[in-house]
């Protein structure tokens, strides 16, 4: 009996909402001591009921704890319940493994607390009154919506039927755990990070390039590393990008610090504010006007970075200039061969002073208090000694903060420990915040970049759960997004009511939100590839092979060969570019009685690099396969995506150069070529309802309406054959293809 008992409390705490009393159908249920719990009924069998919560967990415990309401409202859902079979039967479940489903339902419960307060607030700006979260998105929601959040991009034909034909009651979940070991969750996960780091190619230096530190923060999420591990990495990396370690990798995680390689003050306000949450950037020159951050307190964090540099000089080599020493050999060497010494000297400096762009930690400290400071509380250059901010008054008893000083060349060493502790007042909140942002499209402290009072946010129970959740799951950000994927919350229709700008969101569901850019480019080559993750960039490695040179030892005429081989890179790159969308697809893409063919992905992995696919000068490949950020004039560039020079910096607002790209552009004009994907699913089946059903579900992953059946009889009927290009071109067009339900 106290079992029972137990367990029905457990199940009374679970979910949130109100309804009908239909069998089919969330609603509040009554036990006998008045507490209450929100879940769908599933049966009466014998003496007990049995109930599923939003969590997908059913619960079985005997009729008579619950209220005498309550019981004839059991009794007639059952009577009911034959009549109703098919609806139940076919409704969505979101089944997971007990620990996710039990941390999911914790969440979902303090995200329907949330709900209740808001409805105060709602009222006094004229909304409606939240009830209960959104209707559980059906199969081709989700499907779809899954795919873009997790992948990056839609599924294809393949992957959407397979999913809404599959009759698993655990196949949400199946397919959550599936993409989160897919590529496609590298790739996106990647890409989100490149925006927040303002990762790119070009480090506007001396042909500094940030191929090895893209290809590090890869590996990385590959193998998933933890959070914590790899901001740790960063932030006390050493040497430079391309040097080798021990384990035959790059030393990529030195690219964070070299990204800002000579602007230590403006790297410390990136740091400050992508990893804490904490938007310091005006203290670098006068007392924060909003927060308690003042110009010193700036300083003193900046000191455990002042005896840093990132540009390596004469100093660090016995006090001589290598890339001199270097250009008196290699000078006669050029003469002598009858080249022009003019043309090539410049060309050839900043191909050696590449190499002195390193991190290095030296034994002196010289972080002073600016020219013009003006506080009470120092003089202009004056010393600074590194010291810690406190966000209140118990963080000096913090266990984050019992970091010992030590030496000059340690302090980097001492603010990694103390930013990653999972004790930091921020550290595992602003990563989590963050993450709950990329599931619902909006976070709950906004901004993201300046969660200054926690209790300020939307749901402040809600983001210190989070965080804690963060660091019970030891930042696997893997770990912690199959939660917030597995939440009914997360599992809603999304919310289509207008949000005004700086109106306050309280997670019924996702915000409808239009795709990111890369979503977009990854989609669109999702319907010219069919399994774009299978085609990669190659010769990754030859950058870091061709730059890399230890200057106090290599000799001038090795250095001249190296700088041959740096200059031919593009060439090598050039020769693989080939191949368009008749290479496209593979056996499994061959109509019947064709001639079975390899696709460019099968000819890379047998053959060593393959063809670059293209079309009209466009690589077809993934969003972070290309150059980053891609080149001006680009599908991506045009849509939004970030330049790379300012935190999380894309945008989705609409403009023309959008509507032209999608009218008319050269990726609209591939996906209605007879030779794409599409087409070539399309031509699987003969007649013109299948053709018409195929090409919706490969496009927007649902079937065609009756009323878009009818449409389509007529286009096709006026136009004939060209009438499905004429569809194709209206189905990319569409506010449904562009937005993320």
């Amino acid at each position: 009996m106290k079992a029972t008992k137990y367990m029905l409390a457990g199940l009374l705490i679970a979910g949130f909402g109100s309804g009908s009393a239909t069998a089919a159908e969330l609603r509040t249920w009554t036990d006998v001591e008045g507490r209450q719990v929100s879940a769908t009924f599933v049966q009466i069998d014998g003496d007990a009921i049995v109930l599923q919560t939003g969590d997908g967990a059913q619960h079985r415990f005997p009729l008579a704890r619950l209220s005498a309401e309550d019981q004839a409202v059991a009794k007639a859902a059952q009577s009911a319940a034959p009549a109703e079979s098919a609806t139940a039967a076919a409704a969505p479940q979101m089944l997971a493994n007990a620990t996710v489903a039990q941390a999911a339902a914790k969440i979902d419960q303090l995200v329907a607390n949330g709900l209740i307060k808001a409805n105060p607030t709602r009222a006094s700006i004229g909304k409606a009154p939240i009830k209960s979260f959104n209707p559980m998105a059906n199969d081709e929601q989700f499907v779809r919506r899954v795919y873009l959040d997790i992948a990056g991009r839609i599924p294809n034909f393949e992957e959407a039927t397979s999913f809404i034909q599959n009759k698993d009651p655990k196949k949400r979940a199946n397919l959550i755990d599936m993409l989160l070991e897919s590529d496609g969750y590298k790739t996106h996960l990647y890409n989100y990070f490149a925006e927040m780091l303002r990762i790119k190619d070009e480090f506007e230096q001396d042909n500094v390039r940030g191929t090895p530190y893209i290809k590090w923060f890869k590996e990385q999420i590959a193998k998933n590393e933890k959070w914590d591990k790899m901001v740790y990495q960063m932030v006390t990396a050493t040497g430079k990008m391309w040097d080798k370690l021990p384990d035959g990798s790059y030393n990529g995680a030195a690219g964070y610090l070299l990204r800002d390689a000579g602007m230590p003050l403006d790297n410390l306000a990136n740091t400050l504010t992508v990893f804490l949450g904490t938007d310091v950037a005006c203290a670098q020159c006068h007392d924060h006007p909003f927060a308690d951050w003042t110009q010193k307190q700036f300083y003193e964090m900046a000191a455990f970075f002042g005896a840093t540099t990132t540009r390596l000089n004469a100093k660090d080599f016995g006090g001589t200039n290598p890339v001199d020493r270097l250009m008196a050999g290699i000078e006669p060497i050029i003469e002598k061969s009858g080249q022009d010494l003019r043309r090539q000297r410049n060309g050839i400096q900043n191909f050696l002073r590449a190499n002195t762009s390193a991190i290095k930690d030296r034994d002196m400290n010289s972080t002073k208090l600016p020219h013009d400071y003006q506080y009470k509380d120092g003089k202009p250059g004056d010393p600074v000694a590194p010291k810690f901010v406190t966000w209140s008054a118990g963080d000096k008893n913090n266990p984050a903060y019992k970091q010992k000083k030590g030496t000059e060349e340690k302090l980097r060493l001492s603010f990694a420990n103390w930013m990653t502790h999972p004790e930091n007042p921020r550290f595992a909140m602003t990563i989590a915040n963050r993450m709950w942002k990329r599931a619902f499209g909006a976070a709950v402290n906004e901004p993201v970049t300046n969660i200054d009072d926690p209790e300020q946010s939307v749901n402040p129970e809600l983001l210190m759960h989070l965080a804690q959740e963060m660091k019970r799951v030891k930042f696997d950000l893997k770990e912690f997004m199959r939660i917030v994927y597995n939440t009914r919350a997360y599992q809603s229709e999304a919310t289509s009511e207008n949000i005004a700008l700086g109106e306050l969101y309280y997670f019924q569901g996702p915000m409808l939100r239009r795709m990111s850019a890369e979503q977009a480019w990854d989609s669109y080559m999702t319907l010219v590839l069919g399994k774009p993750d299978e085609y990669k960039a190659p010769l990754q490695d030859l950058y870091a092979r061709s730059i890399d040179m230890n200057l106090e030892t290599v000799d001038a005429q090795t250095a001249l060969i190296k700088y041959s081989a740096y200059r031919d890179m593009q060439n090598k790159e050039r020769a693989l570019m080939g191949g368009g969308l008749d290479m496209v697809g593979g056996d499994s893409m061959m109509m019947d009685g064709g001639a079975s063919k390899k696709d460019a992905a099968t000819v890379a992995a047998a053959d060593g690099p393959g063809k670059i696919l293209t079309y009209e000068g466009m690589r077809l490949m993934r969003s972070a396969e290309i150059q980053q950020p891609a080149p001006g004039g680009h599908f991506l560039i045009d849509f939004g995506q970030s330049p790379r020079m300012i935190i999380d910096g894309s945008t989705r607002i609409g403009n023309v150069p959008q509507v032209l790209t999608i009218m008319n552009g050269k990726a609209q004009k591939m996906l209605t070529s007879r030779d794409s994907l599409v087409f070539r699913t399309m031509d699987k089946v003969n007649s013109q309802p299948e053709k018409v059903e195929h090409m919706f579900m490969t496009i927007l992953n649902r079937r065609p309406t009756m009323q878009e059946k009818d449409i389509a009889k007529r286009a096709l009927a006026a136009s004939g054959e060209e009438g499905y290009s004429n569809m194709i071109w209206a189905l990319i067009n569409t506010r449904e293809f562009m937005f993320i339900q």
